[in-house]
């Protein structure tokens, strides 16, 4: 695969069959957040820059929604509420209704047509417990129930129409805890925790089931959840240890 223009760290989804990375940062002492968008289209095997974001964005969270590709919050000097959506029809972004709180290390995912926002850290509050669902046909934000454990670096994802938080970090240390969303209760309930506590993993779906790699620590693990059995087993481990995968949202 060739390699992207602009080196970087952080944040990729796929979006009508192209892989986007936007944002994120390539200097260690976090005084290099970026602004720029790269598309790669697998058909020609090659990138293309598109339209770079109003605000450039390290430590966000993006997500699809409705065909279009949403970037949220994230830090740039300051942690930030604001939510930028890119239409690939125009190749251009538009702000659209910034979040209650503001949140970088947060965890993003769709469920039911909407984008839920979920924990991170900000400044004024540290860790954060607090969920927010954003509508895009009311471009407004309006808080859910809470995580039980406030985290930031966590991994998000929906499973038969329920939403799975995962992992993370605490002001402590790394968490191995799950909990389970069910948007017809708003209600979340603890499910199996991991196998090994981690943070900054990445996370998807496939074949119905949950799978998760790596941690902090830099690990080789992927472990596989599946929700008929609440469990969490170990899958078969990466051939590189990655201390910063990127889920595909």
């Amino acid at each position: 695969m060739a390699p992207m223009p602009t080196a970087r760290i952080e944040r990729m989804a796929v979006l009508d069959g192209k892989l986007y990375a936007a944002g994120g940062q390539n200097d260690a002492r976090r005084k290099a957040q970026l602004p720029m968008v790269e598309r790669y289209d697998l058909a020609t095997k090659s990138w293309e820059a598109v339209a770079p974001m109003a605000t450039p964005h390290e430590n966000h969270a993006v997500a699809v929604l409705d065909g279009k590709l949403y970037a949220v919050g994230g830090y740039n000097g300051s942690d930030l509420s604001s939510v930028e959506r890119y239409d690939p029809a125009t190749n251009a972004w538009k702000a659209v209704a910034p979040m209650m709180a503001a949140r970088s290390a947060v965890g993003v995912a769709v469920l039911d047509g909407k984008l839920y926002a979920v924990g991170g850290y900000n400044d004024n509050d540290g860790r954060l417990s607090s969920v927010e669902r954003y509508d895009p046909a009311l471009d407004a934000w309006e808080a859910v129930a809470p995580l039980a454990a406030a985290r930031a670096n966590l991994a998000a994802a929906v499973l038969n129409g329920k939403l799975y938080v995962m992992g993370g970090n605490d002001e402590n240390e790394a968490l191995s805890s799950l909990e389970r969303y069910d948007p017809a209760t708003n209600a979340w309930e603890a499910a199996a925790p991991l196998t090994t506590a981690r943070s900054f993993q990445g996370i998807t779906v496939a074949r119905w089931r949950l799978g998760v790699g790596r941690g902090r620590r830099v690990l080789w693990r992927v472990e596989g959840g599946e929700e008929s059995k609440d469990s969490i087993d170990p899958a078969c481990a990466m051939t590189t240890p990655n201390s910063l995968p990127l889920p595909l949202t």
